[in-house]
């Protein structure tokens, strides 16, 4: 299994998803989290069965999938970090993955130029 970000450099202020890919086919649960999963206080979201339950991490803008990927809406530079997803399979294999997403900050329009800092008089 591994986790791809689509757009793989998002922006602030766009929506990205963490796609899984190779995620088992014999799927009970998956659980996301922002950090690491050894603290509960940091689940985003879990979908046992087919129901997606919010977590006390969530904020309102992600959105979970059967297939484990987490979508983010509206990107924020405080989004950027360590997300953990877990899966736990019929048979009980339980398996833990992480990435660490970065968020590029948004550029100004029409600037174009890079800024050059000036000495003061």
């Amino acid at each position: 299994m591994s986790i791809v970000p689509v757009p793989t450099k998002p922006m602030e202020g766009q929506d990205v998803t963490l796609t899984v890919q190779g995620y088992p086919r014999d799927l009970l649960v998956y659980a996301w989290y922002r950090g690491p999963a050894s603290e509960p206080n940091r689940l985003l979201s879990q979908l046992p069965s087919g129901s997606w339950i919010a977590g006390p991490a969530h904020t309102g803008r992600e959105a979970g999938f059967a297939n484990c990927s987490l979508l983010v809406q509206k990107l924020n530079l405080t989004d950027a970090g360590r997300y953990t997803l877990k899966t736990v399979t019929l048979q009980g294999k339980t398996e833990t993955l992480e990435l660490e997403l970065q968020v590029a900050r948004k550029c100004a329009e029409g600037g174009g130029g890079q800024l050059v800092p000036r000495r003061a008089s």
